[in-house]
C-alpha cells in the first residue's frame, strides 16, 4: 500500500520519498562563480543599453555589440551561475563532498581567461585566439561533467534512490549537451565546417545544444527542486516529474542532429515534438505547485519566463515545412532568439542571482542558523522566509509585453514603425531590469551587514 501526501492527493513510491528527504550533503556556498555572474549581468546591461541606442543611431555602430551582450548573458552569467551552482547541488543531493575551494578557484580562472579569449578572437576575427578560448572553455565543461558523473557512480554504490531521481540525470545530461554545442562553434566562427545542413544548419544545432540543451536542462532539473520551496509547497507530482526526463533526454538529441544533418522535417521534427512534450508535463507541474503554494513575484517571474523557452519552437513548423509567414527566414531566427534570451534565460539568471546573493554566505563567513532569527535559515538557495522579490505581478505582465514588442520589432525591422516597437520594448526591459541589479546589490549588503552584526554579538 502506497502513502498518499494530503496536499496534493497524489500516491508517493519510494523513489518519491528518496525525493523529499532532506538533504544531508554540504551546504551551499557562495563561489566566484556567482560573484562573477553577478558582474556579467551588468556588463549585459551596459550592452543592451548600448545596443538599444544603436537602434535609434545615437551611437556608433559596433558589429558584434549583439552576439556579445547574448553571449555575455548566457556563456557569462548564466553559465558561471552553473558552474558554481551544478557541483554543489549535486554533491548536496547525493550528499557527497563538492570540489575543493582550491579546484573550484583554478576553474573560475581558466573559465574567465577563456571566455575572454574566445570573446576576442570572435569580435575582432582573431581564429587561433577564439579556438584557444573556446577550447578551454571546452576542456572545463568536461570537468563539470566529470564532477557530476564520478559523484554519482560513488552513490551508485550505497544508495541508487537518489541516483535515480530525475534532477541527477538533468545535472549529467545538460554539460553533456554542452560539449556537443561548443564543439559546433568551432565550424561556425573559426573552421567553416562543410554539413549537409550548411552553415545555418550548424549555427540552428549549436543553439539547440546551448540553449535547451546546456541552460534549459540544467534550469529545469533544478527548477523541480526550487520552485516548490519558492511557493513553499510540495511539488504538484514526482511521477511527471520522472516521465518528463526521457522526453527532454531523447528529445535533444535529434533535435541537435537534424539540422546540422539537414533533415529537420524528420529528425528535427521528431526531436522537438518529444523535447515539447517533456515540457507541457514540466510547465503543467510547476504551475499546478504555484497554484498550491503562497505566491510571489520571484516565484510569479520564473513560472512565466517557462513559457518562453518554447517561444522559438512556435515558429519551426512554419520553417520545416517551409508554410509561408510574410517574415524574412533570418529574422524570423533573430527574433526567435530573442523570445529565448529576453523571456526566459535573462529573469531566470536574475533570479537565480537575487536568491543566491540573498542565500549564500562565502565558505569562511559565519553561518546564521542557530542565532535564533529564523529569517536568516538557508535551506538551499531558498531562505526559509522573506524570500527576496524584485517584481510583481505588474512588472511581470510589463517585462513580457515589452519582450513581445522586442520580439515583432525584430521580425519586421524592415518597417519604418519597428523601431518604435523595439526602442519601447527596451526600455521597458531595462528598467525592470536595472531594478532588479539594484535589488541584487541590497540583498547582498543586508547579508554581509546580518553577518557583521552577529559577529559582533558573538565577541
Amino acid at each position: 500500500m502506497v502513502d498518499t501526501n494530503p496536499r496534493e492527493q497524489h500516491p508517493i513510491d519510494a523513489d518519491s520519498e528518496a525525493a523529499h528527504r532532506p538533504a544531508a550533503g554540504p551546504p551551499l556556498t557562495m563561489t566566484p562563480f556567482h560573484a562573477a555572474g553577478i558582474a556579467f549581468l551588468f556588463v549585459g546591461f551596459a550592452l543592451a543599453l548600448y545596443q538599444g541606442l544603436q537602434q535609434f543611431e545615437l551611437v556608433p555602430q559596433v558589429s558584434w555589440v549583439t552576439w556579445t551582450h547574448i553571449h555575455f548573458v548566457t556563456i557569462g552569467a548564466f553559465t558561471q551561475l552553473l558552474f558554481g551552482t551544478l557541483p554543489q547541488l549535486t554533491a548536496r543531493k547525493l550528499e557527497r563532498p563538492g570540489p575543493s575551494r582550491l579546484t573550484l578557484w583554478a576553474v573560475f580562472l581558466g573559465l574567465n581567461g577563456a571566455l575572454l579569449l574566445a570573446w576576442y578572437g570572435r569580435a575582432f576575427g582573431e581564429p587561433l585566439w577564439f579556438d584557444v578560448g573556446l577550447g578551454t572553455i571546452w576542456l572545463l565543461t568536461g570537468w563539470l561533467f566529470a564532477t557530476v558523473l564520478a559523484m554519482t557512480f560513488r552513490t551508485l554504490r550505497g544508495d541508487t534512490a537518489r541516483v535515480r531521481d530525475p534532477t541527477v540525470g538533468f545535472y549529467l545530461l545538460s554539460p553533456a549537451i554542452y560539449l556537443i554545442g561548443l564543439t559546433f562553434a568551432f565550424g561556425l566562427y573559426s573552421r567553416g565546417w562543410d554539413v549537409p545542413g550548411g552553415w545555418y544548419g550548424l549555427r540552428e544545432a549549436h543553439v539547440h545544444a546551448n540553449a535547451w540543451g546546456f541552460l534549459g536542462l540544467a534550469a529545469i532539473g533544478t527548477l523541480y527542486d526550487l520552485f516548490p520551496r519558492l511557493v513553499d509547497a510540495e511539488l504538484y507530482s514526482e511521477r511527471l516529474k520522472r516521465y518528463s526526463f526521457p522526453l527532454f533526454a531523447l528529445g535533444i538529441v535529434p533535435l541537435i542532429v537534424g539540422p546540422v544533418l539537414g533533415m529537420g522535417k524528420t529528425v528535427t521534427a521528431v526531436g522537438l515534438v518529444l523535447y515539447a512534450a517533456g515540457y507541457v508535463l514540466y510547465v503543467y507541474t510547476l504551475a499546478r505547485t504555484y497554484r498550491a503554494g503562497t505566491p510571489n513575484g520571484t516565484a510569479l517571474s520564473v513560472f512565466v519566463a517557462q513559457l518562453w523557452i518554447l517561444g522559438p519552437a512556435s515558429f519551426a513548423p512554419f520553417i520545416l515545412f517551409g508554410v509561408p509567414l510574410g517574415i524574412p527566414e533570418p529574422l524570423i531566427e533573430t527574433g526567435a532568439l530573442h523570445f529565448f534570451f529576453l523571456g526566459w534565460a535573462l529573469p531566470v539568471a536574475l533570479a537565480g542571482s537575487l536568491l543566491a546573493a540573498r542565500a549564500l554566505e562565502w565558505p569562511a563567513g559565519t553561518t546564521r542558523a542557530g542565532t535564533g532569527d529564523d529569517r536568516g535559515h538557508v535551506d538551499g538557495l531558498v531562505p526559509a522566509e522573506d524570500r527576496p522579490s524584485a517584481v510583481g505581478p505588474g512588472s511581470v505582465l510589463a517585462w513580457n509585453l515589452a519582450v513581445l514588442a522586442v520580439g515583432i520589432g525584430f521580425f519586421y525591422q524592415d518597417q519604418s514603425w519597428s523601431a518604435f516597437l523595439h526602442g519601447t520594448g527596451y526600455a521597458v526591459v531595462l528598467s525592470i531590469w536595472s531594478f532588479y541589479l539594484v535589488k541584487i546589490v541590497t540583498q547582498r549588503r543586508s547579508v554581509r551587514a546580518l553577518g557583521q552584526s552577529e559577529r559582533s554579538s558573538a565577541d
